[in-house]
């Protein structure tokens, strides 16, 4: 009897054997482009389910990630909300900060979050609750802040917020130095969008990158530039802000309504869609960089409000933070009814395509060629 149980024993570690496949590897993954991070990484291949179950370690041998994946590239680093190209998330996937904190909890069905996902602080404190159907958000979402303090209490359909408020975002303003010169000229306005990372109440966080970094550096542009800033946790579209905003600005300002530029990077890229969708008699042209377009309906629903719009579109092939598909997507479905579309597309560049864009001369000249004005003679 005992040998009979050994003998079973051993067929079944040995089907269990031949039905996974292990490989381990050592992956550098950069972080940010000042660092890079060597994670251990486990991938278990059970042939039966055809499902992948990838484990990745720090260097210190914490745990970092537990998620299983129904197609992968063993080489590739993402974030929890992208799935890079062949990449297809499934079921349960969690991530730890190094010191151990357990940082966001999700599922996933076919790629896209689906169902209750919980982020945390690295000090413990609960940070987001948030509701997923098939990649968008629904439901009931919560945010809190570092503290613990209730930060939002939302409802989502579809991605669209229920309740949508009236805010007022700060922002950063910039205007040419011969701006009090002549004070009857009106002048074009760029509205920069930031990305996720630069959402709060610091308005300094938006010199780090995009239109306020080169204005930093000590850039002169012939442009009127204003960059808002929107709230923690919350998207471009989540609240009603912009009418107030635009209303201010131009009466702040002497701006040429013609010439009313909209370009952003990442959560930034999303909000241009979402924005130029929404107010599409407001932009004589925009650029949306790397951002998500699927995250909520409005955007697909209202794609025949962009066909009039100049649209120069940028995102790297590579990226894995927001995938290359999310823009792919919408330029495809807007070729052939919008005459003025382009879009740049780097094979060999990640998220941080705005790092070649924004230092560069060339949006800006493409810019100012367009004026409402001359797209209304036309008609």
């Amino acid at each position: 009897m005992k040998y009979t149980a050994i003998m079973i024993l051993m067929l079944f570690s040995f089907g269990q054997g031949k039905a996974q496949d292990i490989d381990t590897l050592i992956l550098k993954y950069a972080a940010s482009k000042y660092d890079t991070i060597i994670y251990k990484r486990i991938i278990e291949f059970d042939k039966n389910n055809k499902i992948y179950h990838v484990r990745d370690y720090f260097e210190n041998g914490q745990i970092q990630l537990d998620a299983f994946y129904t197609s992968f590239d063993k080489n590739i680093k993402e974030e929890s909300q992208c799935n890079y190209h062949s990449n297809t998330k499934e079921g349960k996937y969690i991530e730890w900060y190094e010191n151990g904190q357990i940082e966001y909890t999700g599922n996933y069905k076919n790629g896209l979050h689906n169902g209750l996902s919980i982020s945390w602080y690295k000090n413990g404190q609960k940070e987001a609750e948030e509701n997923w159907l098939s990649g968008q958000l629904h439901g009931r979402t919560k945010y809190w802040t570092e503290q613990g303090d209730l930060q939002f209490d939302l409802s989502f359909n579809h991605g669209q917020n229920q309740n949508p408020i009236d805010v007022h975002y700060r922002y950063l303003s910039y205007t040419p130095k011969d701006y009090n010169t002549d004070t009857l000229k009106r002048l074009p306005l760029i509205i920069y969008l930031h990305g996720g990372s630069r959402r709060g109440t610091d308005l300094k966080k938006l010199y780090a990158d995009g239109i306020p970094d080169q204005i930093y550096r000590g850039r002169e542009f012939p442009f009127i530039i204003i960059a808002p800033q929107c709230s923690e946790h919350i998207r471009w579209s989540t609240d009603n802000w912009f009418e107030n905003f635009y209303k201010e600005v131009t009466a702040k300002y002497r701006i040429d309504t013609n010439k009313v530029y909209l370009t952003g990077f990442s959560l930034g890229g999303a909000g241009t869609w979402y924005l130029a969708a929404k107010y599409p008699d407001k932009f004589a042209a925009i650029a949306p960089m790397s951002g998500f377009t699927s995250h909520i309906d409005y955007i697909d629903n209202n794609l025949d409000k962009l066909i009039d719009i100049p649209i120069w579109a940028f995102h790297g092939k590579i990226d894995n933070v927001v995938p290359f598909e999310e823009t792919e997507r919408v330029m495809k479905k807007l070729e052939g009814k919008n005459k003025e579309l382009r879009f740049t597309v780097e094979p060999e560049v990640g998220h941080w395509i705005n790092w070649m864009v924004y230092p560069n001369q060339e949006l800006y000249d493409w810019f100012l060629k367009h004026d409402k004005r001359l797209k209304n003679n036309e008609h």
